[in-house]
């Protein structure tokens, strides 16, 4: 079912703002195509809310039946479901975010907002106020936010989600149900490899397609081999704390792969013009919440459609669907920069382990990162050729880095 949030959502993203805002890439007049872009897509849902296991969930959020125009609630609705939030008890709290930059972050910034909370950065020694929701930022892992003693709430990508579940924490919601169909990572590439190595670039989309398709093939019959292929290769690489037993860990991961939809584009011809509307969207909202210091006009963009048709090029994708892709002439390396131990990219995984990529003489060589703005960091610097990240950061540090030309 089609889920909305029933809210107008001003997101106020102070710290984010104040870290990004003066970010700018040093370009150099050597030749080469500027900017980045978007290339592809990874996936849509896949994070969640878990809370301390002191915590009640009920107290959080209220699944139930209301009827909106009788209700003085801030809720979001799922069908006939109503999420609806007990404002009062998230005042004065402190929830964990893995970068102030990530989408997780961004998303509880949209909570807030919804909830008429300020937004705003938690330090030792902070004095709590009821009007605010507190937030700890550059928290990667459950393991870290477990250590966290101010925080009663998590919002974290997969499989860290089901992580804590393992170890007692109750989950308040899945962003699944709260944002829908959302966004979330994406593929970027600089323009100059795209243009340089359309050759190379179009067949590492074909086989990461291919491997999208194996594990959502592997998804949809849990009792088959090729499930638990894909289940040996996510214990293999997803992170899990040393705590967690093997029927633990087997457990996390199988909870996550339910929760994340993998995706390589908007539909099998390589179509991403759905991505386009969301990162419109996504641009604007930044923009106009102060986290992007850059606006579309600043850019050299009529408005923000223009600015996603142009970041967003989704011929690469659609030339690797469509041409008859064959090996490479010769051994080629990719370097690829994803985020480190996350089931998101796991299908780059797949691909690696299984010898998809060496079957078209691709060496795809992966450094893991600690969050989107990091592989951000990596790809604008040109220390690797393909970024596997969050949509949000991609567009905040593009946009004000002005790395998107018209």
């Amino acid at each position: 079912m089609d889920k909305k949030i029933i809210a107008i959502l001003a997101v106020v993203i102070i710290v984010a703002a104040g870290a990004v805002a003066g970010f700018t890439l040093l370009k150099k007049d050597d030749g080469k195509e500027a900017g980045l872009s978007i290339v592809g897509r990874v996936n849509s849902e896949g994070s969640g809310i878990i809370l301390k296991n002191d915590q009640d969930p009920h107290d959080y959020i209220t699944e139930t039946l209301i009827t909106p125009v009788e209700q003085d609630a801030k809720y979001i609705r799922n069908g006939d479901e109503y999420f609806v939030f007990n404002v009062a008890n998230w005042g004065g709290k402190v929830f964990a975010t893995p970068g102030a930059a990530t989408i997780q972050h961004v998303q509880l910034a949209e909570l807030a907002a919804l909830m008429g909370l300020k937004f705003v950065s938690y330090v030792d020694g902070t004095a709590l106020s009821n009007d605010t929701l507190y937030y700890q930022a550059g928290v990667p892992s459950y393991a870290e936010f477990s250590g966290k003693a101010a925080c009663v709430g998590f919002i974290i990508w997969e499989a860290q989600v089901s992580v804590g579940v393992q170890e007692g924490c109750p989950v308040l919601a899945l962003t699944n149900d709260l944002f829908a169909g959302h966004t979330c990572c994406i593929i970027g590439a600089s323009n100059d490899y795209v243009k340089k190595n359309a050759d190379t670039l179009e067949t590492f989309l074909f086989v990461y397609s291919k491997a999208v398709d194996k594990i959502n093939e592997a998804k949809a019959d849990p009792t088959s081999d090729l499930y638990n292929n894909v289940l040996a290769i996510a214990k293999n690489r997803v992170s899990m704390p040393d705590g967690l037993n093997d029927s633990q860990k087997e457990a996390a991961i199988k909870a996550a792969l339910d929760n994340v939809t993998y995706l390589y584009a908007d539909g099998s011809t390589g179509n991403l013009g759905k991505l386009v509307d969301d990162v419109a969207a996504l641009a604007k909202s930044l923009v106009d919440s102060n986290v992007i210091s850059k606006n579309a006009k600043d850019l050299g963009f009529a408005d923000y459609s223009a600015l996603a048709n142009k970041f967003v090029n989704d011929v690469p994708m659609k030339n690797a669907m469509s041409k008859e892709i064959k090996k490479l002439d010769k051994k080629t390396t990719i370097e690829v920069a994803a985020i480190a131990g996350d089931i998101h990219q796991l299908a780059i995984w797949y691909a690696k382990d299984t010898g998809m990529f060496e079957e078209y003489n691709l060496d795809v060589n992966v450094s893991a990162q600690s969050n989107g703005p990091a592989i951000y960091t990596v790809l604008a610097n040109g220390e690797v050729n393909i970024g596997f990240l969050g949509a949000p950061p991609m567009t905040i540090r593009c946009m004000n880095a002005e790395d998107i030309h018209a």
